[in-house]
């Protein structure tokens, strides 16, 4: 072969390795309104009446109570707060299970229920979500008899 052929089919054959590109990236963010959360009414399940068997006593996020085994009566209250957040912005709420004391006595609340208004856990053109809560009360066998409080967590997020 023809040394000056040869050399042409090897500059041909080898890819020109100095050559370079760069390419403007482009970025995003947005910002979302820091959430805000305040409760505005105390979950209150009223008066419950211990019975010799444990029982649940269910409180509806239109704070209405019921127990199939157990009395209830006095004035119950839904839990309700006020949250602010991003403006139209669907919102995660969760709970995490509460107890009430009474000195070494307690209950548990779980099985959390909730409402919102607007409905969907979806803020308002403000921003502004109202949020009812309600619950179940686990009441123990011969429950002893008192004022029991406790707490229970809401967390919500985008």
């Amino acid at each position: 072969m023809n040394m000056k052929i040869a050399a042409i089919i090897a500059a041909v054959a080898i890819p020109n390795m100095a050559s370079a590109v760069s390419v403007t990236g482009n970025a995003s963010v947005q910002i979302q309104t820091a959430i805000t959360a305040s409760q505005t009414q105390q979950m209150n399940f009223g008066t419950v009446a211990p019975a010799a068997t444990a029982g649940v006593v269910t409180l509806t996020p239109a704070g209405q109570t019921s127990s199939p085994t157990l009395a209830t009566y006095g004035p119950p209250a839904a839990g309700q707060f006020t949250i602010t957040a991003q403006p139209s912005t669907a919102l995660n709420v969760t709970f995490a299970d509460g107890t009430v004391t009474n000195g070494a006595n307690t209950m548990t609340v779980d099985t959390f229920t909730s409402t919102s208004t607007p409905a969907s856990n979806t803020t308002d053109a403000s921003g502004n979500l109202a949020l009812n809560v309600g619950a179940n009360l686990n009441v123990g066998a011969n429950q002893a008899a008192g004022t029991y409080n406790g707490n229970y967590t809401v967390t919500v997020n985008y």
